[in-house]
C-alpha cells in the first residue's frame, strides 16, 4: 500500500512540475490542468474500485484467502477511469465539427494555404525544469 500511495505522490508531483512546459498556442493551461484532472479522475476510480474490492471481504467467511479482491477491484476502477477519460477526450472536438456545416472544401482548403507557413515555422519545446527538448 506505502509503493502505491508514493507512486501516485511522485506521479503527482512529475506532473505538477511541468508547469514550465511550452507550445505552439496559448492554451498550455488548459491542457495541463485537463491532464492533471484526468490522472485524477484515474486514481479515484482506482481507489473507488478498491474500496468496492475491500467491502466484499466482509461477504466470506475467510477474508485473509481473499485480499486479492482488493487489488482486482482497483484494476478494475483504473481501467473504467482510462476508457472514461478516453471517451471524453475523443467526444471533445465533435462538438466543433459538427457546429461547423458552412465549412465547404474550398475554404478548408484556402484555410491551409493561408496556415501551413505558421505551421512548419514555429518552434516546438516541451519538457520540465530538469529536461528541456526543442525541434
Amino acid at each position: 500500500m506505502k509503493k502505491w500511495i508514493s507512486f501516485l505522490l511522485l506521479a503527482q508531483i512529475l506532473i505538477g512540475s511541468t508547469s514550465m512546459v511550452y507550445a505552439q498556442a496559448g492554451g498550455n493551461d488548459d491542457i495541463l490542468q485537463s491532464t492533471q484532472n484526468d490522472i485524477m479522475l484515474i486514481a479515484a476510480a482506482g481507489g473507488g474500485g478498491a474500496v468496492l474490492g475491500l467491502s466484499t471481504l466482509s461477504f466470506t467467511s475467510e477474508p485473509s484467502k481473499h485480499v486479492s479482491n482488493i487489488w482486482t477491484g482497483a484494476a478494475l476502477g483504473i481501467i473504467a477511469g482510462v476508457l472514461f477519460v478516453a471517451y471524453n477526450s475523443a467526444q471533445k472536438g465533435t462538438e466543433e465539427l459538427q457546429s461547423s456545416t458552412d465549412f465547404n472544401s474550398s475554404e478548408r482548403i484556402a484555410w491551409h494555404a493561408e496556415n501551413t507557413q505558421n505551421l512548419t515555422s514555429s518552434k516546438v519545446q516541451f519538457g520540465t525544469q530538469l529536461l528541456q527538448l526543442s525541434f
